[in-house]
């Protein structure tokens, strides 16, 4: 049986907010997974704390060992939900993100850029295929989630989401994330910084690190590579949480000896 059968996942989106970024990876799960995608408002601009209570209002408050996967924007939101205790989950997944803003001196300075303009443009295609380091085929992909995410989101939002993302610090939550957790880090991601992963690295007690050869946007470029990355810290996972409960249960089984039972009290 797949290790992610019958799971739930609570996917929590990149800047878009839409969770159209979720659909190449929603295409090589197995069918029996329930997913819950997080969605932010395209019209409203959000402050992080009101994105982190956005994102909390969607949960149930009944949901618990659910499996949480989270990219780049979301990153952070998804660490304070996890380490509040707001989210209730078996296992975190971490995907091209940060704990901090990752490039602070560029996010201030392309503040002064006509940003809003420059999205509204078409994306040249050759700077595409470098950017995502992909064939044509993995352009076209882009070009049309980036152009459905145009029609649905504001390019004044996705400039504010920029500006919450040079403001973002919540270092102080990592060493509260007690549950296991896997870092997917994209080789070539020229977003994040390679040095992102040092913050999580000395603060998370249980992480694990996967790389996968990719660009930042790694869940759409690398679907396959992120799914067997998920279902083997999942599978691995699930296998220590077993061992742990069969330990417990052997430490409250008293011994016998010599025909007696052992009348000593659990410790």
């Amino acid at each position: 049986m797949h290790p992610l059968s019958g799971q739930t996942i609570v996917f929590l989106p990149g800047i878009d907010g839409t969770g159209i970024s979720f659909e190449p990876l929603g295409k090589v799960l197995p069918q029996d997974i329930n997913v819950k995608i997080i969605r932010y408002p395209t019209n409203k601009l959000l402050s992080f704390e009101e994105t982190v209570r956005c994102a909390k209002e969607q949960i149930q408050s009944d949901q618990n060992e659910v499996i949480v996967v989270a990219e780049s924007f979301s990153g952070p939101v998804a660490i304070v939900l996890v380490g509040s205790g707001h989210l209730k989950a078996k296992c975190l997944i971490l995907c091209s993100t940060f704990a901090k803003s990752p490039r602070p001196v560029l996010l201030k300075i392309i503040r002064y850029f006509p940003l809003e303009l420059l999205m509204r443009l078409q994306f040249p295609r050759f700077l595409l295929k470098h950017v995502i380091e992909g064939g044509e085929e993995d352009a076209d992909l882009f070009l049309t989630m980036w152009q459905r995410v145009k029609y649905l989101v504001p390019a004044r939002t996705l400039v504010h989401r920029l500006k919450v993302i040079s403001q973002v610090d919540v270092r102080e939550w990592l060493p509260k994330l007690t549950i296991p957790c896997l870092y997917i880090q994209a080789t070539s991601d020229r977003s994040v910084p390679a040095s992102s992963i040092f913050d999580f690295t000395k603060s998370i007690s249980d992480l694990r690190v996967t790389k996968i050869k990719g660009p930042h946007f790694i869940l759409q470029a690398q679907p396959q590579a992120s799914l067997t990355a998920i279902r083997k810290f999942v599978d691995l996972t699930n296998n220590k949480s077993s061992r742990q409960s069969t330990s417990a249960a052997d430490q409250h089984v008293k011994p016998v000896v010599k025909g007696k039972i052992n009348d000593n009290k659990d410790i």
